[in-house]
């Protein structure tokens, strides 16, 4: 006869098992660790300041480990993106003793301290060694304008580089990122 049966009492004991130990995998407290996230549309060479970072915590192990948060941003970050080691330059490189700073036209593309080669065209073209200080800001797209930044020469090359610049008879190569 089918109800003298005994009833399931391990399939009900399993059953409740899985519920309370599927309980607690979701409801287990997570390790985690503050990392700073961008509070703001931050543009290559933009200073880093305590406005510009947002604090979330994240799964310890999610992130590499958090960057110190002073010095510069070498590439161009939106808001909400975190803030990588990768992300951030030292310090904000300044024009060295005995160089000038001028401004030119130059790729959009160049970080803070990137080595550049400006090429003065003509009948010889000459090439001079230079320094980014400060890439030009981020293109606006309603209007046309050339992408300008600072740029450091050294004392004895800045007269025939700023003559070419004016003149519109200069290039810039770009080198390795530092």
């Amino acid at each position: 006869m089918y109800w003298f049966t005994r009833p399931p009492y391990l399939r009900r004991i399993g059953a409740a098992l899985l519920i309370v130990v599927a309980a607690w995998v979701d409801l287990r407290p997570t390790d985690t660790v503050p990392y700073p996230f961008a509070a703001a549309d931050l543009t290559a060479g933009s200073v880093i300041d305590t406005a510009a970072v947002e604090w979330r915590d994240v799964p310890r192990g999610l992130l590499p480990l958090a960057p110190a948060t002073e010095g510069t941003v070498r590439f161009a970050i939106a808001r909400g993106e975190p803030i990588t080691s990768s992300i951030v330059s030292g310090d904000r490189p300044s024009v060295p003793e005995g160089w000038w700073a001028l401004s030119t036209i130059m790729p959009d593309t160049v970080v803070p301290g990137q080595k550049v080669q400006l090429v003065v065209t003509g009948a010889t073209p000459r090439a001079y060694p230079g320094i980014v200080i400060e890439p030009p800001p981020p293109p606006d797209p309603l209007a046309y304008q050339d992408p300008i930044g600072l740029v450091a020469v050294p004392a004895d090359s800045a007269v025939a580089v700023a003559a070419a610049t004016a003149e519109g008879a200069i290039s810039v190569l770009v080198g390795p990122v530092p």
